[in-house]
Formats: structure tokens, C-alpha cells, sequence
């Protein structure tokens, strides 16, 4: 990620290409990451959404090109879930979701990085055992805003 960002300047920014496939999107799509999202990163700051989406991206097609097994593990988009999408349009997480599952429906996890009330969080999804795992550095007890879309 440094090597990336190695000559740009403040305000300035990258392009990561995402394929449709990562996060069983409609089309692929471009991640901005800027000096600043690596910056936050690098001193321990703040983990930014485009950080996770480039990780998850490289990830999804290491599994994808290596013999990592790619039918064992799915992700979400931690933008569509977040719980501020929730809030703004419910319907339309609500049927991506349906979607992604119904997609990942072979996966044995569906990793979903997670935003809540300025927090990140792993959602982990278990479809053989109907079970959601929750990773969570705080290990507080909470009613997360995407509770209730999991379970329908």
C-alpha cells in the first residue's frame, strides 16, 4: 500500500480497480484511497473504509488465482452494509444482501466488515450453522443497526 502512494502528494489519490465479483456487485467499480487514508493507517489513526475495500480486493483474488479454496470464503461490501446505508435506504441493503447471500450461498464464511456509531467490526457468517460471529476489539454487548436485515 505505501509503495503505492510513494510521490503523491497531500489531497492527491489512487485508483484501485474492483471487480463486481468481490463484493457481488452489479458492475466493478474504482476505490479512491488517498495519502491520507494511508497516513491514518500507518500511525495507528484510523482504519478508513477505502483501507478494508482495497485489503478485501487483494484478498478476494489471492483466493481467486491461488489454491486458497475461493468456494470457502465470500465478502460483503463494508460500504453497502454500513449502518449509515442502512439508515439512508434500507430496501436497497436489504436486497443486496439478500443477493450477496443467495450468491455466497456456497461459501462456507461471508466476511463482512462492519460501521457502527464510529467503530469497525467484523461480521463473520456461518450459512451452514445459521450463525453470525462477531469480532469486535471493544467487547461490548450491542444491538447492531444490521441484526435485524441478517436475520430475514
Amino acid at each position: 500500500m505505501k509503495t503505492m502512494m510513494l510521490g503523491l502528494k497531500e489531497g492527491e489519490h489512487v485508483k484501485v480497480h474492483c471487480t463486481k465479483r468481490t463484493f457481488n456487485m452489479e458492475k466493478d467499480f474504482e476505490i479512491s484511497v488517498t495519502v491520507e487514508d494511508t497516513d491514518q493507517l500507518l500511525s495507528g489513526a484510523w482504519l478508513n473504509i477505502s483501507i478494508i475495500q482495497v485489503f478485501v480486493t487483494a484478498l478476494s483474488e489471492l483466493c481467486f488465482h491461488d489454491d486458497c479454496h475461493p468456494n470457502s470464503i465470500g465478502f460483503m461490501c463494508p460500504e453497502m452494509i454500513s449502518a449509515t446505508m442502512l439508515k439512508s435506504d434500507a430496501d436497497r441493503i436489504l436486497l443486496y444482501m439478500t443477493r450477496s447471500m443467495s450468491a455466497l450461498s456456497s461459501k462456507t464464511f461471508i466476511l463482512c466488515p462492519y460501521y457502527e456509531k464510529s467503530h469497525w467490526m467484523l461480521l463473520v457468517l456461518c450459512l451452514s450453522k445459521r450463525e453470525v460471529y462477531i469480532f469486535d476489539s471493544q467487547q461490548k454487548k450491542r444491538n447492531l443497526m444490521i441484526k435485524e436485515p441478517l436475520n430475514k
